[in-house]
């Protein structure tokens, strides 16, 4: 390589010492040299991409993109180019175009995983549910959905009310990646959305045997203990208390199966310092402007369920508790 570099170096010279530092994991010093190569032959379009990729991978996708288009002009069928070009924008979070250059990858392979793992994944972050399901409904694919397709495409058929085939997709993906903790977590969310506190309670009590003490699917099987007024809550929130004493979801929880139990100042004080660490959970706020109705501190109760309410909780429940504390302070609704 140093023979060759020597003199008037070849632009097959520098690219194949691109290509060499692109093994070593140099990429900087990879996109160096691919530009050197350009420099000499500016209309290869392995170059090109190459280029364009080191800089991708040297943490330069803003520049890489339009090297990455370049290289699309001179060799479109590359079929590297387009999962490339899609994660560089990924890496922008432009996603509108990376959707349009999966979508193209998709065109030349219609059975990539991982362009269709990506795809959806990207859907789902701009909100386009139909988009997803669209995608991923296709029977053709539904005996080899990847457990981010069958998790992406659950999720949008919970966003759009079908909450049945939303479960049936997320059993589907749980069955075949059991190990999953999101597939199992999305499960049963949309489960304690219909009110099927037990069922969640199995598939969380299913997952944590996989992956004891994650705290994320702990705090959710929390919820569902609480939820479905097990006799296990209690003791379940008091070890989450003790491990993670600071976690607003815990605190809460906490504090709702203290005020049942009737531990007012306990409840109080979790429920407290829960809004003060997430003041945008409106089921916290009402939470604790009940219990401030119970302790008679009306105005306290009256502010709490005015930011339940403002934050979007509308159950009758919280209409109901804020109009009996106005009618206590002599106000009118």
């Amino acid at each position: 390589m140093r023979q060759r570099l020597q003199g008037n170096p070849t632009a097959d010279a520098f690219a194949d010492l691109g290509i060499w530092f692109g093994e070593q994991k140099q990429y900087a010093c990879a996109a160096d040299a691919f530009a050197a190569s350009l420099n000499i032959q500016p209309n290869s379009a392995n170059v090109t991409f190459m280029f364009g990729a080191s800089l991708l991978l040297s943490g330069n996708a803003e520049d890489a993109i339009p090297v990455l288009q370049v290289s699309e002009k001179l060799g479109p069928r590359n079929p590297k180019l387009h999962p490339v070009l899609a994660s560089a924008f990924d890496g922008l979070h432009q996603t509108r175009n990376a959707e349009a250059e999966w979508r193209a990858a998709l065109v030349l392979d219609p059975d990539s995983s991982s362009a269709l793992d990506a795809l959806s994944r990207d859907l789902v972050i701009d909100s386009d549910y139909p988009g997803t399901i669209a995608v991923l409904e296709n029977p053709v694919i539904r005996g080899q959905r990847t457990a981010v397709q069958s998790l992406n495409l659950g999720l949008a058929y919970a966003r759009t009310n079908r909450f049945d085939e939303a479960v049936e997709t997320l059993r589907d993906g749980l069955n075949t990646s059991p190990d999953s903790l999101p597939l199992a977590n999305q499960l049963a969310d949309v489960l304690l959305q219909l009110d099927r506190p037990e069922e969640a309670i199995t598939v969380l009590n299913l997952a944590l045997a996989l992956h004891p003490g994650d705290l994320e699917t702990e705090v959710r099987l929390l919820h569902a203990l609480v939820a479905s007024n097990s006799e296990n809550a209690p003791p379940v929130g008091e070890k989450l208390l003790q491990t993670s004493p600071h976690n607003w979801e815990v605190l809460y929880l906490n504090g709702v199966l203290e005020m049942k139990a009737g531990k007012w100042q306990e409840a109080r004080a979790h429920l407290e310092e829960s809004v003060v660490l997430n003041p945008n959970f409106a089921m916290s706020h009402h939470a604790l402007g009940s219990l401030l109705a119970l302790l008679k501190d009306m105005p306290g109760a009256k502010e709490q369920l005015q930011k339940a309410i403002a934050l979007g909780d509308k159950s009758p429940d919280v209409e109901d508790s804020l109009s009996k504390v106005l009618q206590s302070l002599g106000e009118a609704k």
